[in-house]
């Protein structure tokens, strides 16, 4: 079925906290490879061509996916896609085969891609290890807003947004939402916002750097098995008050000899008006690998910091 597209105008520090603690010595030099790999000079870059997306029929095209769409598979030059201003009601894929994209927003407050697609679905099926054929078919990578799967793509000024909210007295069962799936290598954001409840934003794999972002979720809300840096980033928490904390981090990297981990530089862990408290993550696999370094936290923090989850005895 055609995908519906619409358009609308529109403390305290802590120094160092990993999980597991024996992930630590493997897993920071080679997040820290990130900054050479990156695309981070893309701006810089010369762009072969830009595509203006404007809902209101002032650009080349009306959706972002009919932009996405007008670049060559096998793309070797910089195209940018520049959004106007708006929220974009449709869901966005890029495939591997469409590389070397800059999407532009008019900034993330004014421009945003927004869908409520959602899952109700267990995640045994993408327990083990990233298998994107297999991984594509699930209903959670299914529910997502945004899709990019390209090697080499870069995102600014732009919010990626899944609306689903499920009810409060449905919040302990599955119900993933996501707003955005990054499963290319050498992907970068700046200034990017990332909005949802349950499962916000799938770092499903590969390098990957955000600065200057806002995730906000309650559940699981940055998850996969990514290999990425995210400095000066507001991690927000909307778990509302109650019994049961929310949980900012579920990386699944399933194996010591595994590439993978998550890196906090700076930014800040903070709740949302009135939310509950959280974790800062549990361990979707059993050598999950999580670091915050010199982030500021609110006291929205559980005192525990983590919950074990599948890796049991192996957190610290």
């Amino acid at each position: 079925m055609q995908q519906a597209s619409a358009c609308f105008s529109s403390t305290t520090s802590s120094s160092l906290l990993v999980m597991p603690v024996v992930a630590l010595v493997m897993v920071v030099p080679l997040l820290l490879g990130l900054l050479s790999t990156t695309p981070s000079l893309a701006w810089a870059a010369p762009v072969s061509r830009t595509i203006t997306v404007d809902c209101h029929g002032r650009g080349d095209v009306r959706t972002v996916q009919s932009a996405v769409d007008s670049v060559p598979d096998g793309n070797r030059d910089w195209i940018k896609i520049h959004v106007m201003a708006g929220s974009y009601w449709e869901k966005v894929s890029i495939p591997k085969q469409k590389g070397y994209i800059l999407l532009e927003g008019d900034g993330s407050s004014t421009t945003d891609i927004s869908f409520d697609a959602h899952a109700h679905a267990g995640i045994d099926d993408i327990m083990g290890r990233p298998n994107l054929t297999v991984d594509e078919q699930s209903p959670t990578f299914q529910s997502a807003t945004f899709t990019v799967l390209a090697d080499n793509f870069v995102a600014r000024g732009i919010a990626f947004k899944n609306t689903y909210r499920a009810p409060d007295d449905q919040l302990s069962k599955e119900n993933q939402a996501v707003a955005a799936l990054v499963g290319g290598d050498k992907s970068a954001f700046y200034g990017c916002e990332f909005q949802g409840f349950q499962d916000t934003l799938c770092d499903y794999q590969g390098r990957h750097y955000f600065r200057g972002c806002q995730v906000r979720g309650a559940v699981d809300f940055v998850f996969g098995f990514g290999q990425s840096i995210y400095e000066d980033c507001a991690l927000v928490s909307d778990m509302p008050p109650g019994p049961q904390p929310g949980w900012v981090t579920a990386h699944a990297r399933g194996a010591a000899g595994s590439p993978g981990g998550l890196v906090f530089k700076g930014g800040a862990v903070q709740a949302a008006g009135g939310g509950g408290q959280t974790y800062l993550g549990r361990a979707w696999n059993a050598f999950a690998a999580v670091v915050f370094y010199r982030t500021r936290m609110d006291g929205v923090v559980v005192p525990q910091g983590w919950q074990a989850w599948n890796a049991a005895g192996n957190v610290g």
